[in-house]
């Protein structure tokens, strides 16, 4: 299943890393945050099981948390319902791409004008959705893949997209404990080669080569690279393969309780 968050069988090696990692993070004192077996595996493997680099990431996770307290959600699942239902603009599909990976889906949706403070709910909107996938083994051993559909990109979008911004962005994904992250962008139009040119120079070289841009006229490479069988149906995939709201936000609430436990984690400022 998709959605197994069953824990896993761990070597008796790894079992003493999480242990080791877990009186590493009990002994500082500026770390405040759990020391759950979830918690710890996704540090670990982010960093292929290095215990140090792991309690790095962690340290670097709440530094850019300390840093930067609105790039992160601060409310319950069910504070951003109206948004999900409004723009059905996030979406988890159902089955995982060809390679493994769980497969999200992004829209450029506009709703500036129905909600004055959108860009900050999409900010925590993400950032539940990473988490909240960041709690699934298969999901902490391959990764995901995320299919970014900018087609719906406006001067809206564009407005908000400031170099301040973006380094932002770069910064947070430095961040993200994802084992693998694979970015297909998909774009049209007279602002097919804006919204990249906004966003690629702010990327780290490491990422940027994990990023394929897509023209939504000829999406064959995509086909290939995820998967027929795997692909949404208004992108080349089976006629059953329908973007459901429904799906991700009942794998939010299914995770309300401990999303809700991790906003409360945190670094003290020294």
């Amino acid at each position: 299943m998709l959605f197994l968050s069953t824990r896993e069988d761990y070597t008796a090696e790894e079992l003493f890393k999480i242990k080791q990692l877990r009186q590493l993070v009990e002994k500082c004192n500026e770390l405040q945050v759990g020391t759950d077996e979830t918690f710890l595996t996704k540090f670990l493997h982010y960093t292929r099981w290095d215990t140090f680099k792991a309690y790095q990431a962690i340290h670097a996770y709440y530094d850019f948390k300390l840093k930067h307290p609105t790039w992160m959600s601060q409310h319950p699942v069910e504070y951003y319902t109206k948004v999900f239902y409004a723009t059905h603009c996030r979406f988890i599909m159902p089955q995982t791409d060809k390679n493994g990976r769980v497969l999200v889906i992004f829209k450029t949706v506009d709703a500036f004008q129905q909600f004055p403070d959108y860009l900050q709910h999409l900010i925590e909107m993400d950032d539940l959705i990473f988490e909240s996938l960041l709690m699934l083994p298969r999901v902490q051993q391959n990764g995901i893949t995320v299919i970014c559909d900018l087609q719906g990109t406006t001067r809206n979008f564009l407005r908000q997209f400031s170099p301040s911004f973006m380094k932002i962005v770069n910064e947070k994904n430095g961040i993200l404990p994802f084992s693998q992250r694979i970015v297909h962008i998909i774009q049209r139009g007279f602002l097919m080669h804006v919204t990249s040119s906004l966003f690629l120079p702010f990327m780290n070289k490491e990422f940027k080569e994990r990023i394929f841009t897509h023209d939504s006229r000829h999406l064959s490479k995509l086909r290939d690279m995820v998967g027929f069988d795997s692909l949404p149906a208004e992108y080349g995939g089976p006629a059953s393969n329908v973007l459901d709201t429904n799906l991700l936000l009942n794998h939010l609430s299914q995770s309300a309780e401990y999303l809700e436990k991790m906003q409360h984690y945190k670094k003290l400022e020294t």
